[in-house]
């Protein structure tokens, strides 16, 4: 019997050393939008694979920032990554079409039957993400972007004088300064922090973000302007995958499946609770929703972000290329908006 158990004590410890590990990098931290993806993703992958393969999830700044494990997923060190629209335009500038204000709305399955289904996103915007050896996987909304501040903004005029945190990319940048605003590109890593210190007087974030990064702690206004959810990104990294086996490839796009809709279903729910808890912690909190009069205005400014956008994309090229990439822009998002009405209908 002592024999039987040294034999199956080491078949055990070989067939564990043996088993293939992937890696998920997310931006976020536990218990985040993108956290409730990457575990799912990599219970059904354990689940599938019989134990064979198993996926560990590393968090925010676990192996740098947001831009860092884009690269590193790029270049083969991390099979799998998941990071905001917001985040990628310096590897794929068209991707950025997602982060102009307006042009996806809130309506939240309208949202969602764009991201997962949408021709434009995944036929002309995903051979973009090729081009960096990334393969694109599924989008996902992680909820309404609210600002906060600690004063009410119901006009560009209300963001005079206000440093706004946004996002790295140039899109997120030129929307607040078309806003009126003076917008401070952080990590989030940092935000708490500069509102703290006063160095940044607001930020934007999914209600649910800014309960578990505690900004609300240091924001007394939270505004609605109904302008864009949170979209994250998922990838992977395409030669790795193109190497894959079919049958691992069919486990990997089952599990993107599972994933999603775990990712949605918490997304609703946490944003809904987070917010309660808000309201519990900080009943002086004051939480204003911009009228359709007051959204009006933002929408009407974002539409000079599409000239903006087509210019980021035709300056990311060199030459001759610029033109073809320009156009290429044009044709992502018109189509794109073309989607969300026909999906709103």
């Amino acid at each position: 019997m002592k024999k039987l158990l040294t034999t199956l004590l080491a078949m055990s410890i070989s067939m564990g050393a043996s088993a293939e590990t992937w890696k998920f990098a997310s931006e976020e931290d536990k218990k985040d939008v993108q956290d409730i993806f990457a575990q799912s993703f990599a219970k059904t992958i354990k689940q599938e694979s019989d134990g064979d393969i198993r996926v560990k999830v590393y968090y925010y700044g676990q192996l740098g920032t947001e831009n860092d494990i884009v690269e590193l997923t790029s270049k083969g060190t991390v099979q799998f990554v998941s990071v905001g629209t917001g985040h990628l335009g310096s590897y794929v500038p068209e991707v950025q079409a997602l982060s102009v204000p307006y042009v996806i709305g809130t309506d939240t399955d309208v949202v969602r039957e764009v991201l997962t289904s949408s021709k434009t996103i995944y036929e002309d915007l995903a051979t973009k993400f090729e081009k960096v050896n990334l393969k694109l996987l599924t989008m996902i909304s992680e909820g309404e972007m609210v600002w906060g501040a600690n004063k009410a903004i119901r006009s560009p005029e209300d963001f005079a004088g206000q440093k706004i945190r946004t996002f790295t990319s140039t899109i997120p940048v030129e929307t607040y300064k078309t806003f009126g605003a003076t917008p401070t590109p952080l990590s989030w890593g940092e935000v708490y922090g500069a509102l703290q210190l006063k160095t940044v007087d607001g930020m934007v974030n999914p209600i649910y973000f800014v309960y578990n990064a505690k900004w609300h702690e240091v924001q007394d206004y939270l505004m609605l302007p109904g302008q864009q959810p949170y979209v994250g990104t998922v990838s992977t990294n395409s030669k790795w995958f193109n190497g894959l086996s079919g049958e691992k490839q069919t486990m990997v796009r089952k599990a993107i499946k599972v994933a999603e809709q775990a990712a949605h279903d918490y997304q609703i729910k946490i944003n809904a609770e987070n917010m309660q808890k808000i309201m519990n912690e900080r009943p002086d909190m004051k939480v204003v929703t911009l009228t359709a009069d007051e959204r009006a205005r933002f929408k009407a400014l974002s539409s000079e972000l599409h000239e903006t956008y087509y210019n980021v994309v035709e300056n990311a090229y060199r030459g001759s290329d610029k033109a073809e990439a320009r156009a290429g822009a044009k044709k992502i998002l018109q189509s794109l908006i073309k989607e969300v009405n026909d999906a709103s209908l």
